[in-house]
């Protein structure tokens, strides 16, 4: 029994709130309407997600820095922001992949670079496997192997989110202690991690969403998927200083992606791409020839 709806019914109601930014819209996928910043333009394309409780918003300073040389997709996954999931989202790998190739085939975006981060990552790499032709290069963050991500949840997720049902009710009520806690492990200590929990808190506020219940559940049904990928370009960075990966193997993401370079970012945590956003996007822009 999945316990899914029950996000469904709690997002259903809800009124997106409207947004000043011209960039920032939303599209009508086959998974729900998922909110999307554009900057446009006919430069590559570079497809981004947020790792929730993270939002577009987290990522604004990233987005300036890479459209100077990129158009810039970035886009809230269904259950993340102001993206709330249909009954037809289930979480899993193959729904994920296919709703990233389903987005740029809305924006007729032919051919993309994806910067994804953490079990995002795991759709980024099935995308690419599924759609080579279509992924010029991944840039993975904190993305490990399956059977190391199983090992990380099992030691830093909560037991009661994992069960269906009662995971997403739970969540449900504390869904902004959670995104407070998220912070606090996942970034450097000492770091003033206020900007990251208010920028978060103020989403939530206004009707954003953060089903960590749902996302956990469906990559447990995904533990022993398929995921293999050999041609697709790949650079994984690691941010040392996440405390919630301090026991995870960075190097098992070679069980799924071989040729996959490993970069460490020594001084930084969960989110190396926003920790130390100039150092990210010089890789990005030497890796992509640019």
């Amino acid at each position: 029994m999945t316990g899914n709806f029950i996000d469904t019914l709690r997002f259903g109601l809800k009124r997106r709130p409207s947004f000043l930014d011209p960039n920032i819209g939303f599209l009508h996928t086959d998974h729900g309407v998922v909110r999307v910043l554009d900057t446009g333009g006919t430069k590559p394309v570079i497809l981004n997600v947020p790792d929730g409780p993270n939002v577009i918003e987290h990522h604004l300073g990233l987005i300036k820095e890479l459209s100077r040389n990129f158009r810039v997709i970035c886009f809230e996954f269904p259950g993340t922001g102001f993206s709330y999931p249909n009954r037809k989202y289930d979480y899993s790998i193959a729904a994920a992949a296919k709703l990233i190739i389903h987005i740029m085939d809305i924006l007729k975006v032919d051919r993309a670079t994806l910067a994804f981060s953490c079990s995002n990552g795991f759709y980024a790499i099935k995308a690419a496997g599924l759609f080579p032709e279509r992924i010029a290069h991944l840039f993975l963050s904190q993305t490990p192997s399956l059977p190391a991500m199983e090992k990380w949840t099992e030691g830093t997720i909560p037991n009661v989110l994992k069960l269906p049902v009662i995971g997403q009710v739970a969540n449900s009520l504390f869904e902004k202690k959670l995104a407070r806690t998220w912070y606090r492990y996942a970034l450097p200590k000492g770091m003033d991690i206020s900007s990251y929990q208010d920028t978060a808190l103020n989403a939530l506020d206004r009707g954003g969403c953060f089903c960590l219940s749902g996302l956990v559940q469906g990559l447990k049904g995904d533990l022993h998927h398929s995921l293999r990928l050999l041609d697709t370009p790949s650079t994984m960075l690691w941010g040392e200083r996440d405390y919630t990966h301090r026991k995870t193997d960075r190097t098992s993401i070679l069980e799924h992606v071989p040729s996959c370079e490993i970069i460490v970012f020594d001084d930084c945590g969960h989110f190396p791409e926003l920790e130390a956003t100039h150092r990210y996007v010089a890789l990005v822009k030497e890796r992509l020839h640019l």
